[in-house]
């Protein structure tokens, strides 16, 4: 029998096990693998996050387009206020609603629909029952509410909105001084309010209200636009 040389002696001596290069390889894969796993899990995550606050942003803007279609279905009759219920200014909708029970006095509460910020909020003032306390309401609510006024927030990460009446027999209307003039004189022409309105003429009405809003549904998204028509019922 051959006897075994130096080198083979050392190879047998040598124990079974990973060699410091394959151990240090291993390593790095499963280093990888750590960081493909935790950017798909974290991927999962955000789209989901964005999933939820994009079905948040939905059911808000259902909740406003229900509060509006409200607010338009009790819009107050331009003859028995002896003014336009419809106002429109910049980022801003103001609105009269007949608060009035069957049978009683009239009442009347105004709202306004506008931007605090990048945030719509709809700011309603304390029911009224004379002409003059409105007028007072409505001022207060041109001047951004008053401390009386209840103030909720309808949707955030609003970049602006636009408003608009259909005002019969003139169609849409974007401007309250033809608004008043169509209810009051028949004259869409004209953007002069008339100063002592009185009665509103037979067969003109607010028809419906237009509300759009520019608004964001996530981060980093580009503003979208939403429009609701309110039909009034006047």
């Amino acid at each position: 029998m051959k006897p075994a040389t130096c080198s083979e002696r050392r190879r047998q001596r040598q124990p079974g096990g990973f060699t410091l290069l394959e151990m240090l390889v291993a390593i790095t894969l499963l280093a990888v693998m750590a960081v493909i796993g935790w950017r798909a899990l974290d991927s999962l995550t955000r789209s989901r996050e964005r999933l939820t606050d994009h079905d948040a942003r939905l059911d808000a803007l259902k909740v406003l387009y229900g509060q509006l279609q409200a607010d338009c279905e009790h819009l107050a009759n331009p003859t028995l206020l002896q003014a336009s219920p419809v106002e429109i200014g910049q980022n801003r909708l103001l609105l009269v609603r007949d608060r009035r029970d069957e049978g009683q006095p009239p009442t009347w509460q105004a709202l306004s629909y506008q931007l605090d910020g990048n945030t719509l909020v709809r700011v309603a003032a304390p029911p009224v029952n004379s002409r003059a306390g409105l007028q007072s309401a409505l001022l207060a609510l041109r001047q951004g509410g008053s401390n009386t006024a209840q103030v909720r927030r309808v949707l955030a990460d609003v970049d602006g909105i636009s408003t608009r009446a259909w005002v019969e027999p003139a169609g849409w209307q974007a401007d309250s001084g033809r608004i008043r003039n169509v209810l009051f004189t028949g004259n869409a022409a004209s953007a002069v309010a008339a100063s002592a309105p009185g009665a509103a003429l037979p067969n003109t009405a607010v028809r419906a209200v237009e509300l759009t809003i520019f608004a964001r549904m996530g981060d980093g998204d580009a503003p979208r636009q939403f429009q609701k028509i309110c039909m009034t019922g006047l």
